[in-house]
């Protein structure tokens, strides 16, 4: 029996040198639905482009991880709401014998959020989001201290285009397709913005390639290897009551969002989550089969958050040392789409409650 050879693991940075224009999947045509929106690149984006620079696959691909200036930045986590005066954690409680909830039927959670307010889009500092994993300072169902109230500048701002629709094939490929006007928004990074993309390979990553498209037609970034340490934030060193709180730091690809870890006996509380995020993928590399590589799916988004009790309450330090910024465990098998999750869907960290 062949051993396996050990990973490494390496940090890419892929610097936009322009707009950043990726939709998020769902039909759009001009003059017919005449205005979309840019999203941030999903993982799969970012996976062509190392894929692109390689010359190769990765093995495993984590993130991608926003940089700004040297400074890590993640989605808020979504226990994180305002409630009309504060910023504050939900708190996470025992549910009492007679409450009832619509999830009963499929999954009875032992505990619930409580607290009001709502969530906002929002980027939090790799230092900030370390505070929220050992849940010290940024205690459940507590406001949050003041000098936590104040949130990254986000990494870009919308930038809106107006454009013309052109014809794709035929005698008229290349020119203007008549009355066919639409806007469209493109993200503006800040300067100094990067996207950090980790490559865990058995093989040395050499870089074959280091201008590359990214974010639309005519659109290009650098890529180098990065200088800096690892982006992620370190995992609390012990789990009380084997409670552990598990951080989507990007979307994840789930069968069911009712997530428990396949690889241990772990119950699932209670979740923070919020509406699923469209993925959308497709291959230019299979030129006149592109249509075929197209693949649309739903998400659990980024920011999204599973707490977690395991029994016996040992085993969690052991679970988290093993997951923590690695992907996450037991995510869909379906056709096509277990295929992609290894781009880096469901990147996640792990803390505690």
């Amino acid at each position: 029996m062949t051993a396996e050879k050990p990973t490494h693991l390496t940090w890419l940075a892929v610097q936009p040198l322009d707009t950043v224009m990726v939709r998020d999947g769902r039909s759009f045509l001009a003059g017919d639905a005449s205005g979309a929106s840019s999203v941030a690149p999903p993982p799969t984006t970012l996976g062509g482009v190392v894929r692109t620079v390689l010359g190769r696959n990765a093995g495993r691909i984590l993130g991608p991880v926003v940089d700004v200036d040297g400074e890590p930045l993640f989605p808020l986590p979504r226990d994180i709401v305002w409630d009309g005066d504060t910023w504050r954690r939900l708190g996470v409680e025992e549910r009492r014998d007679d409450a009832v909830s619509d999830l009963d039927d499929s999954h009875h959670l032992s505990h619930a959020l409580t607290g009001d307010g709502d969530w906002a889009e929002a980027w939090v500092t790799g230092g900030w989001l370390a505070d929220w994993l050992t849940a010290d300072s940024l205690a459940p169902g507590e406001p949050l201290p003041n000098n936590r109230r104040r949130f990254a500048e986000p990494p870009w701002r919308p930038e809106h285009r107006l454009g013309l629709a052109r014809h794709w094939d035929g005698d008229f490929v290349g020119t203007a397709n008549s009355g066919l006007l639409y806007t469209m928004s493109h993200l503006r990074p800040l300067d100094e913005m990067r996207f950090l993309v980790g490559c865990e390979d058995p093989d040395p990553i050499t870089l074959q390639r280091t201008l590359v498209p990214l974010g639309g037609r005519g659109r290009l970034a650098t890529v180098s290897v990065a200088e800096s340490a690892d982006p992620l934030p370190r995992h609390p060193g012990d789990f009380p009551g084997g409670r552990v709180a598990v951080y989507l730091a990007t979307p994840a690809l789930l069968d069911d969002v009712l997530w428990t870890p396949p690889d241990a006996t772990a119950e699932l509380c209670a979740l923070a989550v919020g509406g699923p995020a469209p993925i959308a993928h497709a291959s230019p590399r299979h030129g006149r089969d592109f249509g075929k590589t197209r693949l649309f799916a739903w998400a659990v988004p980024a920011g999204s958050v599973f707490y977690l009790r395991f029994d016996p309450a040992g085993d969690a330090a052991a679970w988290a040392r093993k997951h923590h910024g690695r992907l996450l465990p037991g995510q869909s098998t379906r056709d096509r789409v277990k295929d992609i999750i290894g781009a880096g869907f469901g990147t996640c960290l792990i803390g505690r409650w």
